[in-house]
């Protein structure tokens, strides 16, 4: 595969400045961009330098010689975008959410198998450093065999798609919480594997009257009784991403918008041990900083998308499957769709 990808833009909001910024770091080309504002097209086509502009995708794939499409449309119109895409043998990358439905995503997924082409979906906090830091200590049992996982998720009330009533996240199932659960659904499958939903908290300290509820709490269970926690809140002072994983010879505490990497082993309440413990923190947390802000400076630091692009191009030059199937796409769907089905019965219905 010497010559460059050619990429399609579908969609072209504010998710699509990342896509944009990571093909082009991948070293792919973008061709076209698509969204039926054909406007907004166009002018995300020359502030972007990208030399074609539709607001039709059936013209474009008329037209158009691409190898990938890079889907980037709101997810309630995510099937009748990428249909025809796969019916023209079109590889596609799909920001999250998948779908809005089981069903979606098994037609998404019957069509790639169909035409022989590739789909993954961004389940972009997998690719981040510390995210794959993590994974590879768990993997390697730093802290034992696992015995349960927390995951906070702080936005301010200042959230771009939570602060604005008309963006369509809150036009589908559990609104703003619906559009952002994929994320920590697919890390506690990463750690945990399958899960279920056991418990549900809401509640609402904001002043938006379109979120009939801006605080979340929700218990899950995996197969082997092993407890997972998710909170999160669109009233934070700031937006901070947190996971810890608790096991039987230590605890992870990570921050993944820090990049930063804690690792607690077993120690008794006293004086001694106390200091001792503060200064193995303070070296794991002086590390941490010292290793993300080198791969920064000397550019080794690449963003999420940019890792995410960079791991699909090689299961397209590899001929392998990509490191997100479809098929692990749509278990997220699925625990998706019954934890957002409750949420919106319990707080979304009158």
């Amino acid at each position: 595969m010497n010559d460059p990808l050619r990429v399609a833009l579908i969609g072209a909001g504010f998710i699509a400045e990342s896509h944009m910024q990571a093909w082009r770091n991948v070293g792919a080309r973008i061709v076209a961009v698509c969204d039926k504002n054909v406007s907004l097209a166009k002018s995300k086509a020359e502030k972007w330098r990208i030399p074609q502009y539709y607001g039709d995708v059936y013209k474009m794939i008329r037209e158009e010689n691409f190898d990938i499409a890079s889907i980037c449309t709101p997810a309630n119109v995510r099937l009748d975008v990428v249909k025809p895409i796969l019916e023209k043998g079109i590889h596609v990358v799909i920001e999250k959410p998948f779908a809005m439905s089981v069903a979606e995503a098994e037609k998404m997924i019957e069509l790639k198998n169909k035409h022989g082409v590739k789909l993954t979906v961004v389940h972009n906090w997998l690719f981040s450093h510390i995210m794959k830091k993590t994974l590879r200590s768990l993997e390697r049992k730093e802290v034992g065999d696992l015995l349960g996982v927390e995951i906070d998720l702080l936005h301010t009330k200042d959230d771009p798609m939570a602060a604005n009533p008309s963006h369509w996240c809150h036009s589908i199932e559990a609104g703003r919480f619906g559009e952002m659960l994929p994320h920590p659904l697919y890390m506690m499958r990463a750690i945990l594997g399958e899960v279920k939903v056991r418990h549900i908290s809401g509640s609402k300290l904001g002043s938006y009257p379109w979120m009939p509820i801006d605080e979340l709490r929700v218990l899950l269970e995996d197969i082997n009784g092993r407890m997972a926690s998710m909170y999160v809140s669109f009233n934070a002072t700031r937006p901070e991403t947190t996971l810890k994983v608790f096991g039987t010879t230590g605890i992870l505490d990570v921050n993944l918008s820090n990049n930063i990497f804690i690792k607690k082993k077993y120690r008794e309440i006293n004086i001694t041990q106390v200091i001792k413990d503060n200064l193995r923190f303070l070296t794991d947390y002086i590390n941490s900083c010292f290793s993300i802000t080198f791969a920064i400076l000397t550019k080794r630091y690449q963003s999420m998308h940019t890792e995410f692009m960079k791991e699909f191009v090689n299961s397209l030059i590899g001929d392998a499957e990509p490191q997100v199937t479809g098929e692990e796409a749509l278990e997220v769907v699925r625990i998706h769709n019954d934890l957002s089905s409750q949420i919106h019965k319990l707080y979304f219905t009158n």
